[in-house]
């Protein structure tokens, strides 16, 4: 490996000799004239060795030793000067440079006696760090082999340098991939992503998607891809991609949502029979008049039949939710929030008062759905007051183009391991928990497929304290 050299000296000539004798000496040279230039010659160079002129035009040697030294510590730094100047040499000493030599010096003198020292240590350090890096470099291989998702990383040109057995296995790669392109790897693969131009992508970062590949069999990928930045995040090395088998999970659920439409609707034709009897028995005019027991009974047929009716309207409107079909308009918040209290279930509705909004939902629009967001909004508000929630209140901000809308509620919070299934259809936090609590566990997946046909995503924390925050974040309104 050859060791870099960066001359800094506005003496052009004895740069150019410099350059000549260590080139010819296995060194690998660049040189500068002007303290301005050093930094991004540093930065694109990176050398390992720096001469250094203690009085450049401009700006002095020891400001530039101060900013590279910063910038990276690493440099060993030789001062040049054309004088003894022990002040000056006590400041460079203190800032970090290695050594000092005093013009006029022969290139023997400069070679011999003032880099030898230095280069034991450097050729030291270097053989340490690359010990340590073959060590990395054997575990980080170690990890790939051994992940159970598909990883593989390409360059800024879209070119693959590596990629896991999974990964192989699941996109059909063989041999060697050195001339091998992402777009090439995923081209038996549909998906809304794969028509986003490459040089795009780092607008995707950390965003999952799914991919689909109808033959020779169906198969469903869920990818993520995260771009891989210099330290400074100045220049985009390339990208990595994770991406994993979701085909039985897709499939599952598929059939649950055609289990789910057929069921909803086979419910209705019963329900409105039966819904149609109670108000007819209970009308004043009724042949029969009803006695107390009776009439206590029907109203809790007809209460129940008016829940019921809620639900399978909802799971009808689940099962065919598509995000090209929805009838979106620009709608107030403070709206939403009132019209989705309207809504909630007899028992909830006297929790009415302890929602409380903040002032800024008055002022916000999003572009959604109305019924569709106002029954997404009341089940996180049912489901709060439903685990023990005592206190809601709702808060909203805008931020790039959206609106997070929070729901902070003083209940028992979720266990850290629920927070993500809590959106999975029929799943409940446990019973020892939260105590028995009624209902299907379709309330918050509901939730999640109405915000993310919109566009939108929704999340939950645990507040400090007891209780929960959910996050609905959805398009805003234009103006």
């Amino acid at each position: 490996m050859l060791l870099r050299l960066l001359i800094v000296d506005d003496d052009t000539s004895l740069c150019a000799s410099l350059k000549n004798f260590f080139e010819r000496n296995q060194y690998k040279v660049e040189t500068v004239n002007d303290g301005p230039s050093v930094l991004a010659a540093v930065e694109r160079f990176r050398p390992n060795l720096m001469f250094l002129d203690i009085g450049l035009p401009g700006i002095s040697g020891i400001e530039v030793l101060k900013l590279v030294k910063e910038k990276d510590p690493s440099v060993r730094v030789i001062m040049i000067t054309g004088q003894t100047e022990d002040e000056l040499m006590r400041q460079a000493r203190v800032l970090g440079a290695d050594d000092y030599v005093t013009k006029p010096f022969t290139l023997e003198y400069l070679s011999g006696e003032v880099l030898n020292k230095l280069h034991k240590q450097l050729f030291y350090e270097l053989r340490s760090t690359s010990a340590d890096l073959a060590i990395e470099h054997e575990k980080v291989e170690v990890l790939f082999e051994q992940m159970t998702d598909g990883v593989i990383m390409f360059d800024a040109q879209g070119l693959i340098y590596v990629a896991n057995p999974i990964a192989r296995k699941l996109l059909g790669l063989t041999g060697d991939l050195a001339s091998v392109t992402a777009q090439k790897a995923f081209e038996k693969f549909k998906g809304e992503i794969l028509s986003i131009p490459f040089e795009q992508l780092d607008k995707l970062a950390g965003k999952p998607f799914d991919l689909l590949r109808e033959e020779p069999k169906k198969l469903y990928l869920n990818c993520r891809i995260n771009p891989i930045y210099s330290r400074q995040k100045k220049e985009l090395f390339g990208y990595l991609a994770i991406v994993r088998d979701v085909t039985q999970e897709r499939r599952a659920e598929n059939a649950m949502h055609r289990f789910i439409s057929v069921v909803s609707h086979k419910l209705r034709t019963p329900l409105v029979a039966i819904r149609g009897y109670p108000p007819l028995l209970l009308a004043p005019n009724a042949t029969n008049p009803l006695d107390d027991f009776q009439r206590g009974a029907v109203e809790t047929i007809l209460k129940e039949c008016l829940r019921m009716e809620i639900l399978v309207n909802e799971l009808i409107a689940f099962s065919s939710l598509e995000p090209e079909e929805l009838m979106r308009q620009p709608v107030g918040l403070d709206d939403l929030i009132k019209q989705s209290q309207r809504i909630l279930p007899v028992e909830y509705q006297k929790h009415n008062g302890q929602v409380t909004c903040g002032p800024e939902l008055a002022k916000l629009m999003v572009d959604v759905d109305p019924t569709l967001i106002q029954h997404a909004f009341r089940n996180i508000i049912e489901n709060a007051f439903k685990f023990g929630a005592t206190d809601l209140q709702v808060k909203a901000q805008k931020e790039d183009g959206s609106v997070t809308v929070r729901f902070i509620d003083n209940g028992p919070g979720i266990p850290p391991e629920d927070r993500e299934r809590v959106f999975d259809r029929f799943y409940q936090v446990d019973k020892y928990f939260v105590g028995q609590i009624p209902g299907a566990g379709l309330g918050l997946s509901m939730v999640k497929e109405t915000v993310q046909a919109h566009g939108g995503k929704v999340w939950v924390e645990n507040t400090n304290g007891n209780g929960s925050t959910f996050f609905v974040k959805l398009p805003a309104a234009k103006a």
